[in-house]
Parts: structure tokens; C-alpha cells; sequence
């Protein structure tokens, strides 16, 4: 009967993590949102995403209460929320990220990056609780760095390769941070089920889960942009000539681009602003430097939560769906040792690139393979499964 369990809710887990990646792409390209400018940057789109997700676990809280569940099996005891708020710090990190990258790239080329963390987890398991690293853990990880390695192998060899299928910078910094907090939570999720108080079921610790998301993801929207504006960083003196040409000039339209033009000059390879200026030509520039997302960190929460353009908010709440159902599905299996069900929460990363060709992505054949050889090194750590229980892990409180 565990087994059956588990393998429903891995079903309906992964179809929603496929959705998600899906929908969160669509609500950032201009084709999807009715041909305009997307206009809502990723710390706005994770507010309603929160909300989104906040409101239908509030519906299925209501719903069990209705039918009978006391008020007091909805908390789940300090110590389990102090893992909820811990979990809802990095799960607010994680979702701007996952709404900075398919800003610029396709799901295909990051999905299967951002769950590196399950291949090391064997190793996770042997420093923290003395746990063997069987064959099948070296096996695993083998397969996941050469998965991983495949659609690079273009570029490695000096083929020409497509500068938008190559993950820069900035892109790699945030798949270390998604797979950091991704890691923590999964951790973080036995505990919050393992701690909680009897009775406490999942919609309950989702719905806390998200009150902290909102009150965590609120602030930021408040706080950074004031700090933002404290220190100029959309007024910059000096700009190099390469990225005020690449950053800055290429995002602008021909009025932005004219107006700008007046205020900064090129002298010996930077760009440098003129002086007294009065407060209204600072704003102004300061209104164009944001539109073009200039600073990359601050640009996160540029915004206001009621934004000109409605469809990518869509796509976002759609997505707060789908990600209510498979929040749901990961605290009822966390009742579960996660390295029985976790790694295989992941199979559809070896289906997104054949979604994504559909929509008309340039997907290579390098892609495809590199994908299903690193989703089969995330699940084949524990295909000895065979030979281990499948037991529940042991509650705080009984």
C-alpha cells in the first residue's frame, strides 16, 4: 500500500513540476502575454504566486473544517514552525529565481541543473548519519555529470552553438542558490512533518508555509526598492562603454534611447554622467535604467503588485496551482525517508525538452540525451530499493 501511495502522489508531483516550469516561462515571454512587454518582475510575479498558493491551501483548509477537523489540529507546534519559516525563507528565495531564468532561457536548459543536489545527498547522508555509499550512489552521480556535461559538448569541442543555450553567469549563480534552498527544504520538510503536532495534516502546514512566504516576499517588495533608491543604483556616474551598450541601450526604445543620450557621454571607453541635473531628469533616467533592468539584483523587485500588464499574473496564478498540488504531495510523502521518493519526484525533467520543441524551442538532440541521462543518475541511487522497507519515519509526538 505505501508503495501505491507513492507512486500516485510521484505522478502528480511531477506533472505539476512540469506545469510549473511551463507556466512560469509562458508568463515571461512577450508572445504569451499578449505581444507586449512583461512589465512585472520576478519578485512581483512571486507574490502572486504566493498568494495564488496561499488562497487555494485557505480553501482546502476551510473545506476540512467544514467537514468536521478541529481548529486546533492547524498548528503544528513552535518547534515545526520554526522549520515552516526556515522552509519559507529559502522557498521565496528559490522562486525568484525560477522566475529570473526562463526570463532568458528555456526550461530545458536549466531544469535539469537545478536539482544537482540529489546526486550528493548519499554523501550528505554518510557525513551526517554514517550512512554507506552503495554502487549505485557512484553510478548515479556518474550518470548525472555526464547527463549534465552532453549539451555542452558543442561548445567544448568548438562547434557553433546558439549563445542563448549557454548558461552565463548570473544563471549559474542562481541554479547554486536554487539547488541550496531546494536541498534545505527537502531536509527541512521531514522535519516539519516529523515535529508537528498529531493530527496536523498537510493543507495545514502549507497554509502556514505560505502565510511566511507572503509576509517574507512582502518586505522585500517594501524594503529593497527603498534601499535601491538610498543608493542611486539605477542613477550610475560611470558605466562601462560594453555594458551600457549591451545592459542598458539595447532594452530601450527610440525615445528612452534619445533622452538618455543626452545625459551621458563616452569618454576613453566609459560612459559618465553628466552633472546638475535636477531632480526630475534624475527620475527620469532612474525610470529608464529600471525599465532596461540594469541592476540585476535590485531589478528582482522593481514594481508595484498591481501591474499594466495582467497576462503574465495568469500564468503566475495557474502556476500557484499547480504548486499548491505538489506542496501538498511533498509534505504527504515526507512522512516517508526522502531518499526512497525524492530523487524520483524528478522524472519529468527527461520530458520538458520534448514539451519545449512543441513550442517551437530550438531543442538539440545533445539536450535531449544529456536530460534522460541525468534524470535516470538522479533515480538510480535508490534502485535497490528492493532490498530497504519503505518505513515511516518516526514522529516527535505520537
Amino acid at each position: 500500500m505505501e508503495w501505491l501511495l507513492i507512486i500516485l502522489w510521484l505522478s502528480i508531483i511531477n506533472g505539476a513540476l512540469g506545469g510549473q516550469y511551463v507556466l512560469n516561462w509562458m508568463g515571461n515571454q512577450r508572445r504569451f502575454v499578449g505581444n507586449q512587454p512583461v512589465g512585472v518582475s520576478p519578485g512581483v510575479m512571486t507574490w502572486w504566486r504566493e498568494l495564488s498558493k496561499l488562497v487555494w491551501a485557505l480553501i482546502a483548509v476551510i473545506i476540512e473544517v467544514v467537514r468536521g477537523k478541529k481548529i486546533k489540529y492547524l498548528w503544528p507546534g513552535f518547534i515545526s514552525m520554526i522549520t515552516i519559516i526556515i522552509c519559507a525563507f529559502t522557498g521565496v528565495i528559490e522562486n525568484i529565481g525560477f522566475f529570473y531564468l526562463p526570463r532568458y532561457y528555456s526550461p530545458h536548459l536549466f531544469a535539469p541543473y537545478v536539482n544537482v543536489y540529489l546526486a550528493f545527498l548519499p554523501f550528505f547522508g554518510k557525513f551526517l548519519f554514517d550512512a554507506p555509499i552503495r554502487k549505485e550512489h557512484w553510478i548515479g552521480i556518474i550518470l548525472v555529470i555526464t547527463g549534465l556535461t552532453i549539451p555542452y559538448l558543442p561548445r567544448i569541442l568548438g562547434g557553433v552553438t546558439d549563445p542563448r543555450a549557454v548558461l552565463d553567469g548570473t544563471a549559474i549563480t542562481w541554479i547554486i542558490i536554487i539547488n541550496c534552498c531546494l536541498c534545505s527544504q527537502q531536509i527541512l520538510n521531514n522535519k516539519t512533518v516529523q515535529t508537528a503536532f498529531p493530527g496536523v495534516g498537510p493543507n495545514a502546514l502549507v497554509v502556514w508555509r505560505e502565510i511566511w512566504k507572503m509576509i517574507f516576499i512582502t518586505s522585500a517588495l517594501f524594503i529593497i526598492p527603498v534601499i535601491g533608491n538610498m543608493m542611486n543604483v539605477n542613477l550610475p556616474d560611470k558605466i562601462e562603454s560594453k555594458e551600457y551598450e549591451t545592459r542598458v541601450i539595447t532594452k530601450l526604445d527610440g525615445n528612452q534611447k534619445n533622452y538618455i543620450s543626452n545625459f551621458y557621454s563616452e569618454v576613453e571607453g566609459n560612459y559618465y554622467l553628466s552633472t546638475n541635473l535636477n531632480s526630475e531628469q534624475k527620475e527620469e533616467i532612474k525610470k529608464i535604467f529600471s525599465a532596461a533592468e540594469y541592476n540585476r539584483f535590485f531589478s528582482l523587485f522593481d514594481g508595484t503588485i498591481i501591474p499594466n500588464n495582467w497576462w503574465p499574473i495568469l500564468f503566475v496564478v495557474l502556476a500557484g496551482l499547480t504548486g499548491y498540488i505538489y506542496s501538498f504531495g511533498f509534505f504527504k510523502l515526507a512522512r516517508f525517508a526522502a531518499h526512497f521518493w525524492v530523487p524520483y519526484t524528478n522524472v519529468y525533467l527527461a520530458i520538458i525538452p520534448f514539451v519545449m520543441f512543441l513550442f517551437g524551442e530550438n531543442v538539440t538532440g545533445y539536450q535531449i540525451i544529456g536530460a534522460v541521462i541525468t534524470t535516470a543518475g538522479l533515480m538510480v541511487g535508490v534502485s535497490d530499493y528492493k532490498r530497504h522497507k519503505v518505513e515511516e519515519i518516526k514522529k516527535t509526538y505520537q
